[in-house]
């Protein structure tokens, strides 16, 4: 389950501080973008920039257009932008998902998802 610090049933849960996700994209011209999703303070916070390496220019998240396909048709919507915040009852695992989700609808398709998990020796 992933929590944002929330007081439920007059019980504190503990706010975590992490890496939800990084990923890797191109733009409607090839160009390579990252993307970081982090969990900080009980807030989420994403960071979009030039390149797939440590550095890049960054960027505007309105830089991302979402859309949607109806009668294939596209149809920009301009009300659309990365969630802040985590439906009621979904894991950490489903909000990544909705995430890529929707950027695979948006003018920033995702071509790599690098791994969160760093483990030392």
């Amino acid at each position: 389950m992933l929590y944002l610090g929330i007081i439920r049933n007059r019980k504190k849960i503990k706010i975590m501080n992490k890496k939800i996700l990084h990923l890797h994209l191109k733009d409607t011209m090839d160009n390579p973008e990252t993307l970081i999703c982090r969990l900080d303070n009980g807030s989420i916070y994403y960071s979009l920039y030039g390149g797939h390496g440590s550095g890049g220019t960054p960027f505007s998240l309105s830089n991302i257009q979402f859309y949607d396909i109806i009668n294939g048709n596209i149809r920009w919507d301009r009300n659309k932008s990365l969630p802040v915040d985590v439906k009621e009852g979904e894991t950490e695992e489903e909000f990544k998902q909705r995430v890529i989700n929707m950027l695979n609808h948006s003018t920033s398709k995702v071509v790599n998802i690098v791994s969160t998990n760093i483990k030392f020796a």
